[in-house]
C-alpha cells in the first residue's frame, strides 16, 4: 500500500482524491493548503491535514506526493519532495519554463524516486483510443490534424494566479500544453513550429500553431481563453488518415470515418485520464518502473516545445523545435 499526501487542496486536487479512492494500491493519509478549511477535504477519508507542505513532507508516513499546487510553485515544491525522500506525481504543467524542468529531473535523479507529471490526455480514453488507431495503421498514414482547446478566461483562481502570466503561463502553457504535448506524444517533436497569437495582460492568449514535420503531414492546434469566463469549454480533434477520418468534436463520441466502411465508434479503454494516471503512477511506484507513458523528461521536453512556439508568436518566425524525441 503506496500512502500519498496531496500538496494544495484547491481545484485539480479533487480529482487526485478521487483517482487514489478508486486505486487498490494507493490510500490518502496526508493533505496540506494554506486554507485550512481546504486543507481538511481529506478528513472524511482518514487524512491528516497540513498548513505548511514542509510539514507534511517530514511525515514519515507518506510515501508518495500528488503537488496540486500553482504551477509557479510546482518546481520548488517537487525538488522538495523528492529530497524529503518522496516519489512525486506533479500536476501539469510541469513547471513554468524548462529550466525547472531540467531542475526537477535532476532532484529526481538523486533521489532515485519517481517522478511523473500528470499530463491527463495521454491518458484519457479517446486519445488513447486514437493513438492506437494511428500507430496500429489499418488506415495507412496520417496525412493531417487539428486539435482544438478553448474556454473562459480563468476568475476562480486563488489571489487570480490563473490570470498572471508570470504565475501560470497563461493560455499557451496552462492550456494549449495539453494539446502541444499530446501531439509531441503521439507524432514524435516537430522539426519547427510556425505560430500566431494575441499577447494581452493575461499571456499569449489565443493561440493557433502549425508543427512543421519532416514528412510534410499537416499538424496544427488551436487554443485560447476568451474574454468571457462563461465561454462554454470545448476540446476536439479532427485525424485524417489516408482512409479514414478520426474525430473528437464535443456533439458525438469519438468516432471513426472509414473509407469504404460506415462510420463506427470505437471501444474505449476503460476509466478516466485522472484515474489512469494515477494508477500508472501507483504502479510505477510498486514495480520499481520509470514511467513510460508520462516520463518526466518527455514533460519537460514539451516546456521546450512551448517555449519554441512562444518564441514563434512574438517574433512572427518559425522557430526550430531543440528538444529530444518526446516519448
Amino acid at each position: 500500500m503506496v500512502n500519498v499526501g496531496i500538496i494544495g487542496m484547491a481545484g485539480i486536487a479533487g480529482a487526485h482524491l478521487g483517482g487514489y479512492d478508486k486505486c487498490a494500491d494507493a490510500r490518502v493519509v496526508a493533505c496540506c493548503d494554506v486554507d485550512p478549511a481546504k486543507a481538511e477535504r481529506g478528513a472524511e477519508q482518514g487524512a491528516r491535514a497540513y498548513l505548511d507542505y514542509r510539514e507534511l513532507l517530514a511525515d514519515p508516513e507518506v510515501d508518495a506526493v500528488s503537488i496540486c499546487l500553482p504551477t509557479f510553485l510546482h518546481a520548488d515544491a517537487t525538488v522538495a519532495a523528492l529530497r524529503a525522500g518522496k516519489h512525486v506525481l506533479c500536476e501539469k504543467p510541469m513547471a513554468l519554463t524548462s529550466a525547472d524542468g531540467d531542475r526537477m529531473i535532476a532532484a529526481a535523479e538523486a533521489a532515485g524516486h519517481v517522478l511523473m507529471i500528470a499530463h491527463c490526455i495521454r491518458f484519457w480514453p479517446e486519445y488513447q483510443a486514437l493513438k492506437t488507431i494511428v500507430e496500429g495503421g489499418a488506415y495507412g498514414a496520417v496525412q493531417s490534424a487539428l486539435f482544438t482547446r478553448l474556454g473562459g478566461l480563468p476568475a476562480w483562481s486563488a489571489n487570480g494566479w490563473m490570470r498572471d502570466p508570470a504565475r501560470s503561463g497563461g493560455a499557451i502553457l496552462d492550456l494549449h500544453i495539453h494539446d502541444a504535448d499530446y501531439i509531441a506524444y503521439l507524432f514524435g517533436m516537430p522539426r519547427r513550429v510556425r505560430a500566431r497569437g494575441v499577447e494581452t495582460e493575461f499571456g499569449i492568449n489565443d493561440l493557433r500553431v502549425e508543427y512543421d514535420y519532416d514528412d510534410g503531414r499537416m499538424i496544427a492546434a488551436e487554443s485560447a481563453w476568451y474574454p468571457s469566463e462563461h465561454y462554454p469549454f470545448q476540446a476536439t480533434f479532427r485525424v485524417a488518415l489516408e482512409r479514414a477520418v478520426v474525430q473528437l468534436d464535443g456533439r458525438r463520441p469519438l468516432t471513426v470515418y472509414p473509407t469504404a466502411m460506415p462510420a463506427f465508434e470505437p471501444v474505449l479503454p476503460p476509466g478516466d485520464g485522472y484515474a489512469n494516471e494515477i494508477a500508472d503512477f501507483i504502479r510505477c511506484i510498486t514495480r520499481g518502473a520509470c514511467p513510460s507513458v508520462a516520463p518526466a523528461a518527455s514533460s519537460r521536453d514539451s516546456l521546450r516545445l512551448i517555449e519554441a512556439e512562444a518564441a514563434a508568436v512574438r517574433t512572427g518566425e518559425a522557430v526550430p523545435v531543440t528538444a529530444g524525441a518526446a516519448t
